[in-house]
């Protein structure tokens, strides 16, 4: 099976994967292509170093209760029995501007991750942690596959602060929902991905359980809806220190037009990028990134409307900061080789 095979399979499933899923009620993040760990439990440990992040997302600023949305991450490979030693030492030399991590095939990987998030939007919020495990084998030399699965705890509640009533003493409101309306309950992440060192095909799903929207025991109408993923990237050689990306994600949820964001990323020497999508419900977002010292890496990308919200508010801002850990570095065996190499 030929990385160019994959690709030309996937751009199809694009085209014919029905439009599914309520509104969209899950966390919504533009830059998923640096860490598609965010949406897909199986696609942590591509590389042979550690990756934590914090993300941010702050939606259409200007408007009282506006989405937000704070996430910190992290995963890597585990090794088991002998093969204890997994990963490798990365940017030893602490240089500026390092070059990313590159992505191993041809063995097989354990990797464990997890996720720990807050989304708001108008009165409602939901904080949750989540635990992942992934197991993924060679394909081919140049391919792997993975699959994942995602457990964890949510709590969903609303904020009093954020309802607007229409009749301010509303005593049936006050009766069924009161000053603590809120829901605890347990959830699970799926995923599947094809990888390389140039192609990333994923496809995953949230908020499987399907679970009923219970507030202070009251059973609403509405649902924690399944959300399905899809993501597919492509590295394209264009000279020997630059690279273009063109990248697409689907987002669809029950009973509601799936979402599209089909783009295109410049990368300069693995190091530093830029990019630009557009979405399906008219809006552009933008990228711009870059590798720092220490390991540290940043993001920053910006959505603009294009629709009827265009011109209002101040857009959304998205910031991504994350680290990438290798194992220490063996002075010792370094200056054994030297000697023995004399």
């Amino acid at each position: 099976m030929k990385a160019n095979r994959i690709y030309i399979l996937a751009l199809g499933m694009i085209m014919i994967i029905p439009s599914m899923l309520n509104a969209q009620q899950e966390f919504q993040f533009s830059n998923t292509i640096n860490n598609p760990f965010l949406l897909n439990p199986a696609a942590g440990g591509m590389t042979d170093v550690m990756q934590f992040e914090a993300a941010t997302r702050m939606q259409w600023v200007g408007y009282d209760a506006a989405p937000r949305t704070i996430m910190v991450s992290g995963h890597s490979q585990i090794g088991f029995g002998s093969d204890r030693k997994v990963l490798s030492e990365f940017n030893v030399k602490d240089e500026k501007f390092f070059e990313g991590p590159s992505i191993t095939t041809s063995k097989r990987k354990h990797v464990i991750g997890g996720k720990v998030w807050n989304d708001a939007v108008g009165p409602f919020s939901k904080t949750s942690v989540q635990g992942s495990y992934a197991y993924h084998l060679p394909l081919t030399k140049k391919l792997n596959m993975g699959v994942g699965i995602g457990l964890g705890f949510s709590n969903f509640r609303l904020d009093q602060n954020r309802v607007v009533l229409y009749q301010q003493d509303d005593n049936t409101y006050d009766q069924f929902l009161g000053s603590a309306a809120q829901q605890n309950f347990g959830d699970a992440q799926a995923g599947l991905v094809i990888y390389g060192e140039k192609l990333f095909l994923g496809l995953s799903g949230t908020q499987l359980l399907k679970n009923d929207v219970t507030l202070n025991s009251v059973i609403t109408q509405s649902q924690h809806a399944r959300h399905m993923f899809m993501m597919l990237k492509y590295r394209l050689d264009i000279s020997e220190d630059a690279d273009l990306e063109p990248v697409a994600v689907l987002k669809s949820t029950l009973n509601s037009p799936m979402s599209a964001d089909i783009g295109l990323r410049y990368v300069h020497k693995n190091r530093t990028w830029a990019g630009i999508q557009y979405r399906t419900n008219n809006m552009i977002a933008f990228q711009i990134g870059t590798n720092l010292i220490k390991n540290l890496y940043v993001n920053y990308g910006y959505d603009l409307s294009i629709g009827k919200l265009a011109g209002q508010g101040s857009g959304t801002h998205e910031i991504q900061i994350g680290y990438y850990l290798g194992k220490n570095r063996n002075v010792d065996k370094e200056l054994k080789e030297n000697q023995e190499g004399q």
